[in-house]
């Protein structure tokens, strides 16, 4: 079988993307991690590396994991209703109710740290 078999399937090719948008999601999760720890180390040290971060290369990088990371959670969020299911009492949950449960929450957080960004 050819190592390319998965690009027959339009359903594969997706599937592949999601996982393969976990490797930026990881990314970003160290880029964080670094950045928390350049700004411990004092002001000079964080100026310098957010000077890095605006170099051509590093937004191309930036806007590439933004849209993996945006596809990771909103087929994450797609997904929630298969993963798990809500009971309340005897009754099940609609599925559209947890997903629009997890855009808003999603909304919420973003708008909360825009605030606090600016």
């Amino acid at each position: 079988m050819p190592a390319t078999w998965w690009l027959r399937n339009y359903h594969l090719v997706l599937f592949m993307l999601r996982e393969l948008s976990s490797v930026f999601v990881a990314g970003y999760a160290i880029f964080l991690m670094v950045l928390l720890f350049r700004h411990g180390q004092g002001r000079a040290a964080f100026q310098q590396f957010c000077e890095g971060l605006k170099s051509p290369v590093s937004i191309i990088l930036q806007l590439v994991t933004l849209a993996f990371v945006v596809y990771h959670s909103v087929t994450s969020f797609n997904a929630a209703p298969v993963l798990m299911t809500v009971w309340r009492g005897e009754e099940k949950i609609d599925p559209r109710l947890i997903v629009a449960a997890n855009y808003a929450l999603w909304l919420i957080v973003s708008l909360l740290i825009l605030i606090i960004a600016l």
